[in-house]
C-alpha cells in the first residue's frame, strides 16, 4: 500500500506541524504541505511546511487527501470541513505514530494526537479530532466532528453525538449520552445524559444554557 500525500488545513498550531514530521519519520504518511484561507499566510513557511493556499485552490494542489486540523470550536471544525467536502476533497487520516488504533474504527479525517488512548471496540465518526492525553475508554461512540481536548476522559460505552465538544480535564462517566452539539465545560464531570444543544459545568456537571444546533451535517456536501 502506497504512503497517503496529506494536506492539512488549519496552519495554526505548531504541534501540528510537530506531528506531521513524526509522521513523516515514521513512514506514515507525506505531507505535502498546508491550506489556510487566511490569505496572509499563504506562499510563507510554517514551521517547515509551506503553506500551500486556501480551499479555494484545492483544485490546483491535485490529488492529495485533506484533514482539517482547525481546533477553535466543532461548529468552525465542522464548517470548514463541509467547505472542503464541496471543493472535491477526499478526507485522509492524521494519527500520530505512536497512538494505538488496534479495534478501533475510524472514521475520514481523523486527527489523533500524541498520547491520545482509544481502547478497543471505540467509534469514530468522521472529522473527529481526540487531543493528546485523552482516554476514549471501550467500546464508546463519538460522531461525526467531534472534539475532544487534552485530559479529558471517557469512561467507557459514552455514546457522543454530531458536533459535540468536550473540554480539557473533563470527565464522561460510563454509559451516558452527550446530545448533539453539547459542549462540556473543562473540568466538568458529567454524571447524566446531557441533552441537545446544552451547555455543562461543573462537579457535578449542570446545564447553564444551550446553543443552536447547526442544520448542515456532513452528509450534505
Amino acid at each position: 500500500m502506497s504512503t497517503p500525500e496529506l494536506l492539512l488545513l488549519g496552519a495554526n498550531n505548531p504541534e501540528v506541524a510537530a506531528q506531521a514530521r513524526a509522521m513523516m519519520a515514521a513512514g506514515t504518511a507525506r505531507i505535502r504541505g498546508f491550506l489556510d484561507n487566511d490569505a496572509s499566510k499563504q506562499g510563507r513557511d510554517f514551521h517547515g511546511f509551506t503553506v500551500l493556499g486556501g480551499t479555494a485552490d484545492l483544485g490546483r494542489l491535485g490529488s492529495a487527501q485533506v484533514v482539517n486540523v482547525i481546533t477553535r470550536d466543532t461548529r468552525t471544525r465542522h464548517s470548514t470541513t463541509l467547505e472542503l467536502l464541496r471543493a472535491g476533497a477526499r478526507l485522509g487520516q492524521f494519527i500520530h505514530p505512536e497512538v494505538l488504533v488496534d479495534d478501533v474504527e475510524l472514521g475520514a479525517g481523523s486527527y489523533l494526537q500524541r498520547a491520545a488512548i482509544l481502547q478497543a471496540g471505540v467509534r469514530l465518526g468522521s472529522n473527529v479530532s481526540v487531543s493528546a492525553g485523552a482516554f476514549i475508554n471501550h467500546e464508546t461512540w463519538l460522531g461525526d466532528s467531534v472534539f475532544v481536548a487534552p485530559g479529558a476522559n471517557l469512561c467507557g460505552l459514552v455514546r457522543v453525538g454530531t458536533g459535540v465538544f468536550i473540554g480539557a480535564s473533563a470527565v464522561i462517566l460510563p454509559r451516558l449520552q452527550l446530545g448533539a452539539w453539547s459542549t462540556i465545560g473543562a473540568g466538568a464531570v458529567v454524571t447524566r445524559d446531557v441533552p441537545a444543544g446544552a451547555i455543562v459545568v461543573g462537579n457535578p456537571a449542570r446545564v447553564i444554557g444551550y446553543l443552536e444546533l447547526p442544520e448542515e451535517t456532513l452528509d450534505d456536501s
